[in-house]
């Protein structure tokens, strides 16, 4: 249903629009509902161990040594906006708008709100350098990530941006009981 509600006319009269953007209003007032999108944004873990250390290989899809930067870090961070955004009547689909919107309603902290924006920011140039350079060496594009390969810097701003993600998550063990 997450995935379902996130739709955006692309061309032409889409007459389903008014209709779809009423039930996205309403959203908020089915607590089963908003409980199932809260734990969708915490059910993918950005991918850090103990005291922020980068845990690679954490599936069976994923090469050792490697991290899938799309699950553990632009799908929670997706997910977050998606809960925030229908969570309080907004029914923009685009992530970023969403954290927009939602900061300034003043149901999302605004610094809360602006680390996440840089997260996915991070996040999106991060896996997408990675695919430009998969490509040009002749491969296909993946979201398998070394983080030993990344320059320092880079590294450093995709843990904080790892870690940003993990505090976003924990506010919302008020829905998602720990356990659960």
């Amino acid at each position: 249903a997450t995935v379902a509600l996130d739709f955006r006319q692309v061309a032409g009269g889409l007459e389903v629009v008014e209709p779809l953007v009423a039930i996205l209003r309403d959203a908020h007032s089915h607590p089963d509902f908003v409980r199932r999108l809260a734990r969708t944004a915490t059910d993918f873990k950005p991918p850090l161990g103990f005291r922020g250390a980068f845990a690679t290989a954490r599936s069976k899809d994923t090469p050792p040594g490697t991290m899938d930067v799309k699950r553990g870090g632009m799908l929670p961070i997706v997910n977050l906006a998606r809960f925030h955004a229908l969570a309080n009547e907004v029914t923009i689909s685009a992530t970023l708008d969403r954290l927009v919107a939602v900061e300034e309603l003043g149901k999302l902290p605004a610094e809360e709100a602006m680390a996440l924006r840089e997260a996915f920011a991070c996040v999106w140039r991060v896996r997408l350098e990675h695919h430009a350079a998969r490509i040009a060496s002749g491969g296909e594009a993946d979201n398998d990530i070394d983080p030993a390969a990344l320059p320092p810097l880079e590294r450093e701003e995709l843990r904080e941006a790892f870690k940003a993600i993990v505090r976003a998550q924990k506010r919302l063990d008020v829905y998602v009981p720990s356990g659960i």
